[in-house]
């Protein structure tokens, strides 16, 4: 159960089907509930292997204030109601995110007895239970009446969750400091099929660039993700425009939409490339299918994220053996004790973004090493099977054997 889910773009919409393809193959039957964002999204449909069920009502929910709590909860009472009227299809819930959807089977769970795990996708998720972005929109405080009681309620919810999945060290203190014992916590981060992301020979790393499109003899720099505000795309941009002129062979590729986003930055990405005169230096691509060609094409990658959950862009970058300039969000944190793969730096601070990139853009030596680094650590480190078979013991672990 996830309020987002592809079409949707995203990382984290991306690594839930991959998800719940691998838990198909491991031998589960998985059914995705998820939300219908826009009426010209099929209510029902299979994803490649996996069966999708979507419910109105459309509209925006994060962002927009007080318009979003009809939607809210119309919408969590369809998956209640479906939750306890077919409580013989399914053994146990999966639930992304820990702000509302956890309330669903939580109640519904009075009714059916069934389990119920729940990952939460970011650390910000655990430490306001309305996003900030909403919270300002309805002018309430942290400490207004509303905030209280919502994270009253969520704090019931929280009591009667029966496992939750840490996808980062991050996130499992954070569960922690709010009071849930750690015996209630898996760690499981997410997986990656690491052949579809694995870095091309440079004949196949030239051909690529011809079908893309792309500057055949450039260095290329690439992000990719959602145009978000709270991604860190206009420090981005704003530190290639002062890095540009001193590397003219550099070409700055950004790879995603801001579409469906409630910090959607794209038009004011696309306002200061041309106010700026970088048209020639930087590819806006949209949303693509192809991820992993781009990032085989590239030679860097640049994440200037403000925080993370766990970052599957990081991930699959690292896959494809890119160098990488961060901030120190997500995967990229948990991993910079294991190996020197990347040129990490604090979240919301141009001045250290700007020297890493400037770093790396100037040492082919230090991309070189990084990069390799950065392949090695995946391939040893994660597998989409592997998280499979760890979701299924714990699921096992709870669902009572037939006698």
């Amino acid at each position: 159960m996830t309020p987002s889910f592809p079409p949707t773009p995203g990382g984290q919409e991306d690594h839930l089907l991959a998800l719940a393809g691998a838990l198909r193959r491991a031998g589960a039957e998985v059914e995705v509930l998820t939300r219908r964002e826009r009426p010209e999204v099929p209510a029902a449909e299979r994803l490649g292997e996996v069966p999708v069920r979507r419910f109105s009502p459309h509209g925006a929910i994060k962002g927009v204030g007080f318009r979003a709590a009809p939607r809210l909860a119309l919408l969590l009472m369809k998956l209640l109601w479906r939750l306890i009227a077919e409580r013989g299809r399914y053994d146990v819930v999966l639930v992304s995110g820990i702000n509302f959807m956890p309330l669903v089977p939580v109640l519904a769970g009075f009714v059916t007895g069934k389990p119920c795990v729940v990952r939460p996708e970011s650390p910000q998720e655990l430490k306001e239970p309305i996003g900030g972005a909403s919270r300002r929109r309805m002018r309430l405080g942290e400490r207004s009446l509303p905030i209280r009681l919502l994270a009253a309620l969520r704090r019931l919810a929280v009591r009667r969750i029966d496992r939750f999945v840490a996808i980062s060290s991050e996130i499992r203190r954070g569960l922690e400091s709010l009071g849930i014992a750690p015996a209630r916590i898996e760690s499981v981060p997410n997986g990656i099929d690491t052949a579809r992301y694995a870095g091309v020979s440079p004949e196949r790393k030239r051909a690529l660039r011809a079908a893309l499109g792309l500057p055949a003899e450039a260095l290329l720099l690439i992000y990719s993700g959602r145009l978000a505000r709270t991604k860190g795309l206009m420090m981005l941009i704003e530190v290639w425009r002062d890095l540009a002129p001193a590397f003219p062979a550099a070409h700055l590729i950004l790879l995603g939409t801001g579409r469906g986003s409630f910090d959607d930055c794209e038009s004011e990405l696309v306002r200061f490339i041309a106010a700026h005169g970088l048209e020639a230096r930087v590819t806006l691509t949209g949303s693509v299918g192809n991820v992993a060609d781009y990032l085989k094409a590239s030679d860097l990658f640049v994440f200037p994220s403000d925080y993370e959950g766990f970052s599957l862009s990081l991930l699959e970058a690292m896959t494809a053996g890119l160098p990488l300039a961060s901030t120190r969000v997500g995967i990229a944190a948990e991993l910079e004790p294991v190996a020197r793969f990347a040129l990490l730096v604090p979240p919301q601070d141009p001045a250290a973004f700007r020297e890493a990139v400037r770093e790396l853009l100037g040492d082919p030596a230090l991309r070189a090493e990084l990069g390799r680094a950065a392949a090695e650590t995946v391939r040893e480190r994660y597998s989409l099977d592997a998280e499979a078979a760890r979701y299924l013991e714990i699921f096992k672990g709870l669902v009572p054997r037939p006698a």
